[in-house]
C-alpha cells in the first residue's frame, strides 16, 4: 500500500512542483486550495484523497480491496512509464 501512495504522490507532485517552481507553501496551496481563497479547509485537504479512493474503488461499493488497489497501482506505474517515454521521445525530437 505504501507504493500505491508513493505512485500517487509522484504523479500529483510532479505537476504541482512544476506549477509552483519548488515553493512548498505555494505547492500546497496550488494543490489543495480549490476555492482560491488563500487557505485550505479540511474538506479541501481531504478532497484529493476522497477522489483517489473513488478511483481505486472501481466497483463503487465503498470499499477498496487488495485487488482494486493493486490494479490502481499498476495503472499509475503504466502512466508514469508512458510519461517518461513521451518526455524521452520529445527530448530526442528536439535534438
Amino acid at each position: 500500500m505504501k507504493s500505491l501512495f508513493a505512485a500517487l504522490s509522484l504523479l500529483l507532485g510532479s505537476s504541482v512542483y512544476a506549477a509552483t517552481e519548488g515553493n512548498s507553501g505555494a505547492a500546497f496551496l496550488h494543490h489543495f486550495d480549490t476555492d482560491k481563497d488563500g487557505k485550505v479547509s479540511l474538506d479541501e485537504f481531504r478532497a484529493p484523497g476522497d477522489q483517489s479512493f473513488k478511483t481505486i474503488d472501481t466497483d463503487g461499493d465503498g470499499f477498496a480491496t487488495a485487488e482494486e488497489a493493486a490494479a490502481f497501482e499498476q495503472k499509475m506505474r503504466d502512466m508514469m512509464i508512458k510519461r517518461k517515454q513521451a518526455v524521452s521521445k520529445s527530448r530526442k525530437d528536439d535534438s
